[in-house]
């Protein structure tokens, strides 16, 4: 192992040490060892074959020069022979002789004499060689007949004893090094046996020899001698080697010696910088998988050598230095293992594709790509480290990638290809050069980096590796703008404001780099609370929804929840507050301003900015604007255009825009039947005598949009008066959830409820209940049991019954705790009551009420907290009609009659479904840290063991069949406050039991004329 190149860096050269000063590995004992022993074979004329055995790279070539400087210059002669350099197995033995008479004196008469006889030896010998087997019984006869030989100077043995006794007579020690034994071809490796074991041993002529010991096994393995056992290939070699010295491996601190200190000077050239980060994760790869591999210096040096010559070129200041090195590492190690990450380089950071490359990389496949089996395991965890994606554990897998973005690993997208370029990429901008033109911009100074910022910024939009490139840049521009100050964040925002007219891909509804612009928009948003508001520029430019996407990716998740709550603060609260009701505010008239410019009005994502309200402010406060505006004049076709979708179809011609469908329930729902009724007239007119099918959809202008929509609402309303049906909510129900037979209400052995209805809201929406950990979440169960009952007095279905209790001549009964669980679960019970408290029959209290809430860990779910709230009423019904007093408690009950109407029922089933407001504020109650989840599961259920006809007057509704269910149950994903899911589940409900042309009445309830 070379070592002279350690001062400059010059890894490349293999050179071997000559001096025990140069070594840095602590072999000088074993050299002295050595050198002991050499002394000891010179000093008697037997010749000797000492084997120095060590792996490839291990530094054999410079051990044996330290000890061949450790002799006795005076007293022995020595020769190098390079087995390489022969030209095939007949030259062995004249250059096994060359060797010895190179190394005898020349001036000496005996030394003459030698070099003589050797001539005249080899001139012999050499054609003889072939003819002298290695073993075998037949090695004596043969090899006498081949010494026999005559010539005119005689037999080959006469020149034998000739030579050894001018070897005697000379009695000096020569020792002939022969190096790299184990780089032979099987036929040379056999050729240097023969000569050293039989033509070449003579008096005070000895052998070093220096292989890799398995590798000469494997290669006699493949000759007639040992004929593929390798036990036989191991006596050979003990024939052949008298002395076996094992080369001392090299200590793991030496190795640790000589990575860091080549590591530092290669990672010092190339101008690095290691975090402590950095640092750490440079030890774990080093003492996980680089030293374990790489036990012999050699194997060092080509990786810093490697390191030494590409890290300059990629730029450090681009990379992460650590998954530089450890993919160098596996390039130069394991080429075929390399080559498989290179092909799939890209699914190996793309989330969607990660699941089927896992085998692609696990120990079984790492064998197969000729990773050796020892080295699978680390290997395999190296991968994992590189790309997290391959990890087992899916969501750690996936949070760790996360995590790692704008860290310029190779895990991050952005970054990946550097990794495989071994150069710097042409005609992308350097991290460096970003990062200084943030700072200009920061600073209030526009200079040669933000020069260079913006050209990289200005793609041809027709190009996608063009737009692909200048995304990068912009994300990687957001990770770079995490180290601003709020006031230097402030300062950059109004330029990335002008970079979104020049990033719009020209097809309306395309993807382009403008998306990765609304991120780097998001992270300044996240740093500044200062200075002026964001302004988005005139209300035509388009660039306010850039401005509202930015704020849902700068908030705190569920954005929505966050948003609504920033919105409500007061003015001056804080800056994002601040912002957060300026936009939206200017979304409000901006969606006012564009509906009244008609169809010339620019195009721009109204319907984006209504729904981005309604996610701030709720539902019923835009309903609220919305029905002001119109009934100010605001044009109910204008509005119903600008809330028609478009989508983006591709096809082999390329892709285009086109209208792609309008909900009219929806905005029937938001603006009211009724209003939208009154305008019918002109909602003809606009649409122009055009049905929504006939409608050329490839035309997205405004005014087709408005024919479009005005068309769908004509057809709604002319269905609506013979298929009310059809104007009526369908939201879609879930088929996975964990609510089975979840119920505070049961009979319990006396008479049964004639009408028990149930409602659950889990929270987040998950396909288990809350499990029980740590003994639930929250407040004390003191506490807890406080806030429940406090909640459920307050709470829609209280105030539901307590709005009937002069209707029932009835006393509501307080809430109180019925059954307790720590801060697991709770459950408290109420009703109402028609008879004195000592009465306990169950017309004494014909309305009963309970509540169970559970709280606990969300299975699946990286959000540790959940939530399960259940409500159940039950009626004695005979004792409740609505417009006749009670029964005497005492009066026997043979039937019930019907005594709720439908309105009746609509109204308690929806005052149930508002009850998920009581849960939501429960959640914040026990806990104002953690946000609401942005959904929750609903389930609803209604149980009557006579059948609906039994308990409600459905008298004016037709039906078919008799059969009654018992039970009906709806479950929906559940997102804000509706009475969407109460006239949905209240339709399907009597229509499951053969009711027919009851959609008209529950549509009048669901969409009421206003008052």
């Amino acid at each position: 192992m070379a070592v002279s190149g350690l001062a400059d860096g010059n890894w490349w050269v293999d050179d071997p040490i000559d001096e025990q000063s140069d070594d840095l590995f602590g072999r000088g004992p074993f050299v002295a060892r050595a050198v002991n022993l050499l002394e000891q074979i010179g000093s008697r004329s037997s010749s000797t074959v000492v084997g120095l055995v060590g792996p490839w790279g291990s530094g054999k070539t410079s051990t044996i020069r330290m000890m061949v400087a450790g002799l006795k210059p005076d007293s022995w002669g020595v020769a190098w022979i390079n087995p390489w350099a022969l030209s095939g197995p007949d030259a062995v033995v004249t250059e096994l002789l060359a060797a010895i008479r190179s190394a005898v004196p020349e001036k000496s008469r005996a030394g003459a004499r030698v070099r003589t006889q050797l001539s005249k030896y080899g001139a012999l010998a050499a054609p003889a060689l072939n003819m002298v087997p290695l073993v075998g019984g037949a090695m004596s006869e043969v090899a006498k007949e081949a010494l026999q030989r005559f010539t005119d100077q005689g037999t080959l043995e006469d020149q034998a004893v000739q030579v050894r006794e001018a070897l005697l007579e000379l009695a000096r020690p020569t020792l002939i090094v022969i190096d790299d034994v184990d780089r032979l071809q099987p036929d040379q490796l056999l050729a240097v046996f023969r000569a050293v074991r039989v033509l070449g041993r003579l008096p005070h002529v000895h052998y070093v020899l220096a292989y890799d010991q398995q590798t000469v096994l494997e290669v006699l393995s493949t000759t007639p001698i040992a004929d593929k056992h390798g036990a036989r290939a191991v006596a050979f070699l003990e024939k052949i080697v008298t002395l076996r010295l094992e080369q001392p491996p090299v200590r793991l601190e030496h190795a640790e010696s000589l990575f860091n200190t080549g590591c530092a000077g290669a990672l010092s050239r190339a101008s690095a910088t290691l975090s402590e980060d950095a640092q750490r994760r440079m030890i774990e790869e080093r003492e996980s998988l680089l030293l374990p591999v790489l036990t012999e210096p050699r194997g060092i040096a080509r990786l810093l050598a490697q390191v030494d010559i590409y890290l300059p070129l990629v730029d450090a200041a681009e990379v992460d230095v650590v998954d530089f090195i450890t993919v160098t590492f596996l390039r130069i190690t394991y080429p075929r293992l390399y080559q498989t990450i290179a092909v799939h380089r890209g699914a190996l950071v793309d989330n969607a594709e990660i699941p089927d490359l896992r085998t692609e990389f696990d120990e079984e496949a790492l064998a197969k790509l000729d990773v050796p089996a020892p080295h699978t395991g680390r290997v395999a965890a190296a991968l994992q480290r590189l790309f997290p994606l391959l990890a087992e554990d899916r969501i750690r897998a996936i949070r760790d990638q996360h995590r790692r973005h704008g860290q310029q690993r190779i895990s991050d997208p952005d970054y990946t290809e550097r990794y495989f370029a071994l150069t710097s990429i042409i005609g992308e901008i350097s991290d460096g050069a970003i990062g200084r033109a943030i700072r200009e911009l920061a600073e209030g100074r526009r200079r040669t980096a933000t020069t260079e910022l913006t050209t990289a910024l200005r793609p041809d939009l027709t190009d996608a590796h063009a737009c692909a490139r200048t995304a990068r840049t912009l994300r990687r521009a957001a990770s770079l703008s995490a180290e601003l100050s709020s006031s230097e964040a402030a300062a950059v925002i109004p330029y990335v404001f002008e970079q979104f007219s020049h990033l719009r891909v020209p097809a309306a509804g395309g993807f382009g780099p403008d998306e990765e612009a609304t991120v780097w928009l998001a992270a300044l948003l996240q740093r500044a609370d200062s200075g002026p508001l964001p302004d988005a520029g005139p209300s035509e430019s388009g660039q306010l929804q850039y401005l509202l996407n930015a704020i849902r990716l700068a908030v705190p998740e569920p954005a929505d929840v966050t948003i609504a709550r920033l919105a409500a603060q007061t003015a001056g609260s804080s800056w994002i507050a601040d912002v957060v009701r300026a936009a939206y505010e200017a979304a409000w008239t901006r969606v006012v301003e564009h509906t009244r410019l008609g169809d010339a009005a620019p195009i721009e994502p109204v319907g984006l900015y209504i729904s981005r309200l309604e996610s701030a402010f709720g539902d019923a406060d835009i309903d609220r604007r919305i029905t002001a505006a119109v009934n100010n004049g605001l044009p109910i076709a204008d509005l119903a255009a600008r809330l028609v979708e478009t989508e983006v179809v591709y096809g082999f011609a390329g892709h285009h825009t086109r209208i792609g469908g309008f909900d009219t329930a929806a905005f029937l729902r938001r603006v009211g039947r009724q209003h939208v009724a009154a305008g019918r007239a002109q909602l003809g007119d606009a649409a122009e005598g055009a049905r929504p099918g006939a409608i050329d959809r490839a035309d997205v202008s405004w005014a087709n949009r408005r024919r479009f929509a005005a068309g769908c609402l004509v057809e709604a309303l002319v269905a609506g008066t013979t298929e009310p049906g059809m104007l009526l909510p369908s939201p879609a129900e879930e088929s996975l959830h964990p609510f089975a037979n979840r119920r505070v209400l049961v009979d319990g052995g006396g008479e049964p409820i004639d009408l028990t209805l149930h409602v659950s809201i889990l929270m987040p929406a998950s396909s288990e209940i809350p499990a029980r950990v740590n003994n639930g979440w929250g407040p004390s169960a003191d506490a807890r049991e406080e806030f429940l009952l406090a909640a459920m007095e307050g709470s829609p279905i209280s105030s539901w019954i307590r709005k009937r209790l002069d209707e029932w001549g009835a006393a509501a009964e307080p809430w109180a705790i019925s059954e307790v669980g720590g801060q697991y679960y709770t459950v408290a019970r109420s009703g109402a009551r028609t008879a004195a408290p000592d009465d306990n029959s169950p017309q004494a209290s014909p309305v009963r009420l309970g509540v169970e809430l559970l709280t606990g860990q969300a299975a699946g779910s990286p959000n540790p907290q959940s939530l399960l709230m259940t409500i159940g009423i039950g009626f004695y019904l005979a004792e409740l009609a609505e417009q006749d007093p009670p029964t005497p408690a005492e009066t026997p009950v043979a039937s019930t009659s019907a005594v709720l109407t439908l309105q009746g029922l609509f109204e308690l089933i929806d005052a149930l479904v508002h009850c998920t407001q009581t849960a939501k504020e429960l959640w914040t109650t026990f806990d104002n840290q953690t946000p609401l989840p942005d959904t929750s599961l609903l389930r609803l259920s209604l149980t009557t063991p006579k059948g609906l006809a039994e308990v409600v007057d459905l008298s004016a509704y037709q039906r078919r069949g008799a059969a009654n269910r018992s039970e009906h149950t709806k479950v929906y994903r559940y997102r804000s406050g509706s009475s969407d899911f109460t006239a949905a589940a209240l339709r399907d409900w009597l229509s499951e039991d053969g009711y027919r042309q009851h959609e008209r009445a529950i549509l009048d309830m669901w969409d009421a004329a206003p008052q």
